[in-house]
């Protein structure tokens, strides 16, 4: 089973090699504004963007690959991930999609191709739908470096919680991830780390743990998932605070992520209840904007959760190279 597993993945990486070949010569004399271009033409206004630009200049021109990450489950990873792709190619822009929870994570389920008969199709594009693959796999852990072979200017990965110490075994045999960063890096890829974080204490040591490996060969967003609420109160260990004692904790994680350049967005919130019957059907949210199965109100909740992150989104764009 697993040789056939693996056998399909690695097919599947050669004919995204032969499409990507052959739309980069269809694209040849193409029009289309350069992502400088559009760079240019961006609203800087606000903190973040301004972090943002002093970052940017040569990174922006580079291909990239984009890892959704947590050590730490159930801060929004997936969430973050269907938005994310489900917003850039609403807008026309190219993205080889990977869920790195094999088969059963959210992000196949909710955006990879579907068969006649509703089944999720085993044959997964990564450009049309979601290629899958289990990042815990010895066999298949090689897919977040291998998939690059593609040439694809933007790929994004759903990376699977707790997953860091399996992707230090890919090249570094267990030991940091500065062979899978060079890796990228020969073959012209950047890589930009979209952080979920939570209230919890967790979420901030995961950072804090892939800023330490990876420091400024990356490019860092981190994401304040605001469903736990919008005030600094609500993440002290991400902002900090000071105890009863009088003794200041938290905080230091996001002055370095800062330092750095990275930038710092929020994920809006949903009502529970409209989120539960779009995760539900396996709505993408461009379609759960107008699917008749929810309430004038519901679709209202979603409307407004594609606007708010669309608007949120724009000060990492430069870091997702567009």
């Amino acid at each position: 089973m697993r040789t056939q597993r693996l056998s399909r993945l690695n097919w599947r990486l050669r004919r995204e090699q032969r499409r990507a070949r052959a739309q980069r010569q269809r694209d040849t004399g193409s029009t289309t504004p350069t992502s400088e271009h559009r760079f240019e033409h961006q609203d800087e206004g606000t903190t973040n963007m301004a972090r943002a630009a002093t970052k940017v200049t040569e990174n922006t021109k580079r291909k990239r690959l984009v890892g959704v990450a947590s050590e730490k489950g159930g801060v929004g990873k997936s969430v973050t991930a269907r938005a994310l792709i489900n917003l850039l190619r609403s807008q026309g822009t190219r993205v080889a999609a990977y869920d790195a929870d094999g088969g059963v994570g959210g992000l196949v389920r909710v955006l990879g191709t579907r068969g006649p008969d509703g089944r999720l199709s085993d044959d997964q594009s990564p450009v049309e739908g979601v290629a899958y693959y289990n990042v815990r796999a010895e066999g298949e852990r090689n897919t977040l470096l291998d998939c690059i072979s593609t040439g694809e200017p933007l790929i994004v990965h759903d990376l699977a919680g707790g997953s860091l110490a399996d992707l230090m075994r890919i090249v570094d045999g267990g030991d940091g991830i500065d062979g899978l960063l060079a890796a990228f890096e020969e073959h012209g890829y950047r890589v930009t780390l979209l952080h979920l974080v939570s209230p919890e204490v967790g979420s901030s040591a995961s950072v804090a743990r892939w800023l330490e490996l990876a420091g400024d060969r990356v490019d860092h967003v981190a994401i304040r998932n605001t469903r736990w609420g919008r005030s600094e109160a609500d993440f002290p260990f991400w902002h900090g605070f000071t105890d009863g004692k009088g003794v200041q904790k938290g905080g230091k994680t996001r002055e370095k992520l800062l330092a750095l350049g990275g930038v710092e967005i929020d994920l809006p919130s949903i009502p529970a209840g409209t989120f539960a019957k779009v995760d539900a059907d396996n709505l993408p949210f461009s379609s759960a904007v107008s699917d008749s199965s929810l309430s004038i109100t519901e679709r209202a909740h979603v409307s407004k959760f594609v606007r708010e992150f669309s608007a949120a989104i724009e000060p990492a764009r430069p870091f997702l190279g567009l």
